[in-house]
């Protein structure tokens, strides 16, 4: 006769304890997604506005350099697609992209003895960027030409107008040329 007993425990899991761990991840998952899509739109806005201060450090630092004019403007979208590298006729809409160049003959204007220094096309999806103006000129001395601007970056879906948007970014350029960021109503 045999004395010894083993306990057999039961293998896997039954179909209600698996229900109930789909339950809880479900209800885990859609609280977090509303936080991740917001998260998802301010890396978007961050890095749009961090890529439009490098252009405009870029255009004063190339001024400086060069001894001669450089100007950031926004970009020609319907040039860009033709495969030119121009400014956008007009307007402050910023949205396409932006480029750098050494601006040597009509100011804001990419023409015969201007040297393209750099191109930047907005990534996709992003939100607006409305600025001050359609081009931001520096000195040789660095010194911004028009005084001072500023370029508003919006997030996916916000109305493109220059007005304090939940999310959005203030790059603000000083009257000495120097570009910053801020998540305030204005650059003040």
């Amino acid at each position: 006769m045999r004395t010894d007993l083993t306990l057999r425990m039961p293998q896997g899991f039954t179909l209600a304890e698996v229900l109930v761990a789909l339950a809880v991840a479900g209800v885990a998952a859609a609280a977090a997604a509303p936080s991740l899509n917001g998260f998802m739109q301010r890396s978007v806005v961050q890095a749009q506005a961090e890529s439009l201060r490098s252009a405009l450090r870029l255009a004063r630092q190339e001024a400086m350099a060069r001894g001669e004019t450089v100007t950031a403007c926004a970009l020609d979208g319907q040039a860009r697609a033709q495969g030119r590298a121009a400014c956008a006729p007009q307007g402050e809409d910023w949205s396409a992209g932006w480029l750098v160049f050494v601006d040597r003959g009509d100011r804001g204007a990419v023409d015969g003895a201007d040297r393209v220094v750099s191109v930047a096309v907005a990534p996709q999806p992003s939100g607006s960027v409305i600025g001050t103006d359609r081009y931001l000129s520096f000195r040789p001395s660095g010194v911004l030409l028009s005084g001072m601007g500023h370029l508003r970056v919006l997030p996916p879906g916000a109305p493109a107008v220059d007005e304090p948007a939940p999310g959005s970014v203030l790059v603000c350029v000083n009257r000495t040329g120097r570009p910053r960021l801020t998540d305030t109503a204005d650059c003040d």
